[in-house]
């Protein structure tokens, strides 16, 4: 199932989303290199940030909340310790990258441009940066892609979320020079465990309807492509996005239980050939 997404030539359109498989290399060792398109690296930022305290993942009835924090060791060890075994696997990396200033973006991306990676991912969405973001609204965003577009001459993925204008903000990156938007990151959520309260962002099947029809309404506006991210797990959840418009699928969720995700909505795919 061969596919091309913002310039990117993949042998399918399965991607492992950011923060939901490591540095993209660690699962390699254990399940076997995964059946995808391309992995999206855990986010990367100019320095190391240490994420929010535990607890961080919490269950639900219909789905995965977390705070993580975008917790992550720096561009520099991730050039010096993680990229030699990405770069090692045989399928495209693509590296998800934030800053927490305005400045920052440039440099950060002209330095992970050096090492090989097909594109860059702008983190724009993370839910779990509250009183920390600089990039809320869509003339944010467009500044940091604008940095970015003059550091790198890489394909650049724009993540974005489903509930906060997503067509509004589309546009302006879309003018700002993104080749491509990914929607969504997960969703502002909360829980209560033991009595305490917390707050982190939503992902898994209860967001998909959401995403669904963020990702329509972007494509009907735009001629831009979407990758769509958002409780995909089966070969149903890739026709129905595809219907809405979108031309490749981040595993997000669905890869915390299986690794290997894309390889059985890949075999559900020829099954449902051969059968007619």
């Amino acid at each position: 199932m061969p596919a091309e997404f913002a310039s990117l030539k993949l042998k399918n359109p399965f991607m492992a989303a950011s923060g939901c498989f490591g540095y993209g290399w660690e699962s390699a060792g254990t399940f076997g290199e995964p059946t995808l398109g391309a992995v999206v690296t855990k986010t990367v930022t100019p320095e190391p940030v240490e994420g929010n305290p535990p607890p961080r993942i919490f269950e639900t009835e219909s789905g995965i909340v977390n705070r993580i924090g975008l917790q992550n060791c720096g561009v520099r060890e991730f050039i010096e310790r993680h990229l030699p075994r990405l770069s090692s696997l045989s399928l495209p990396y693509i590296i998800s990258i934030y800053s927490f200033s305005r400045k920052g973006w440039g440099p950060l991306a002209g330095r992970v441009s050096e090492t090989g990676a097909a594109a860059l991912e702008l983190n724009l969405s993370c839910p779990n940066l509250k009183g920390k973001r600089f990039t809320l609204d869509s003339e944010g965003c467009a500044l940091a892609l604008e940095a970015v577009k003059q550091a790198t001459n890489l394909p650049l993925l724009a993540k974005i979320n489903a509930y906060d204008a997503p067509v509004e903000l589309s546009c302006a990156l879309a003018e700002a020079g993104a080749d491509a938007v990914v929607c969504s990151n997960t969703l502002p959520a909360a829980v209560i465990k033991n009595g305490v309260y917390f707050e982190g962002g939503l992902s898994g099947p209860a967001i998909k309807p959401v995403v669904l029809k963020a990702v329509k309404a972007i494509t009907s506006e735009l001629r831009i492509p979407v990758a769509a991210c958002g409780g995909i797990s089966s070969l149903e959840d890739v026709r129905e996005y595809s219907q809405a418009g979108a031309k490749a699928f981040q595993l997000g969720s669905a890869l915390l239980k299986n690794p290997r995700a894309a390889e059985k909505i890949l075999r559900q795919s020829r099954e449902d050939k051969q059968n007619g």
